[in-house]
């Protein structure tokens, strides 16, 4: 789904609209489908204005209407980007979003957006569960002991995620775009050009660049963090003959049991990239085995994954 037609949405709602829909928002917490007595509780207004309100809603696409024993309503992916857009409006973060992404994946978008000094942006749009929602919670580790969950909060819990780690990331100068803010499911970066790993026109040297990222992904570890699902599609390199290691939200500490088996796959999965397009012979074992050396001098991360509230 296009952020496009939210952002026209955003421009039709007025400070009333937006919080009826920040009510259902907040009665979803604990609530599949949120009633309309909750929702008048919950924003403060008469029924005859929230039912009016609710009715524009639902003609706009942002909430949906459910019947059954009760009416009930739930926000919908528009709405959910509505009220990102709206936080990261007011706080100063940007101003405009392109109408068409640049970049898409199964459980994310990303666009164009342009802040207020003019800086271009990236506009990352977490839509965790849209392809295979029941299978979410088994394949996803960040949810892993979360009972009750929803797609707006997977996709929340998502961008949280990333954002966290690209500040610990970016912090300790890992070839990671620059965090620039984040809200709800929606997390606003450094805009990187360049071309992905996977698509990128054969190399004059790829062993250096193989040497670059497995280096990156030491650094990434020294700071406590493992990627956990990193491959040629969310590697870019750079016009500068740069790379950026992208796509963090599943990411894990250095300390969690599994850290070192996923940065096992992480590094099979970039090397076997390499031998596979350049025919390049590395010993894999002997690599992981003198890594694994290093890295056992390295200090215990205290780092989680579920990071802390900052931005969102």
């Amino acid at each position: 789904m296009s952020i496009r037609f939210s952002a026209w949405s955003l421009k039709e709602l007025t400070s009333g609209d937006l919080r009826i829909l920040a009510s259902v928002e907040r009665g979803m917490i604990n609530h599949e489908y949120v009633n309309i007595e909750l929702i008048i509780s919950i924003s403060g207004y008469e029924r005859g204005y929230v039912e009016s309100i609710l009715k524009k809603l639902n003609r706009l696409g942002l909430v949906q209407r459910h019947r059954g024993s009760f009416t009930g309503y739930i926000l919908t992916s528009r709405g959910y980007d509505c009220l990102a857009l709206n936080t990261l409006v007011k706080r100063g973060t940007l101003i405009a979003v392109s109408e068409t992404p640049v970049g898409e994946g199964k459980e994310s978008e990303v666009y164009l957006g342009k802040t207020p000094g003019e800086r271009i942006v990236a506009v990352k749009v977490h839509r965790v569960g849209r392809t295979s929602f029941r299978s979410v919670k088994r394949v996803r580790r960040y949810v892993a002991d979360k009972r009750h969950f929803s797609w707006l909060y997977l996709s929340r819990l998502a961008a949280r995620n990333e954002y966290h780690a690209l500040k610990i990331l970016w912090r300790e100068r890992v070839a990671v775009p620059e965090p620039i803010d984040w809200n709800r499911h929606i997390v606003v970066t450094e805009y990187v050009e360049g071309v992905e790993l996977s698509e990128v026109p054969p190399l004059d040297d790829p062993r250096a660049i193989l040497e670059k990222i497995l280096s990156e992904v030491e650094k990434a570890y020294k700071a406590g963090v493992v990627h956990g699902d990193l491959n040629e599609f969310n590697v870019i390199l750079t016009e500068e003959g740069g790379i950026r290691l992208l796509d963090w939200p599943q990411w894990v500490s250095s300390s969690h049991p599994n850290a070192t088996s996923y940065l096992r796959r992480d590094v099979e999965n970039i090397v076997n990239f390499f031998e596979r397009k350049y025919r390049i012979a590395i010993n894999k074992e002997q690599y992981l085995s003198e890594l694994f050396e290093r890295i056992s001098s390295y200090p215990t991360s205290t780092l989680y994954a579920d990071g802390p509230e900052e931005g969102g």
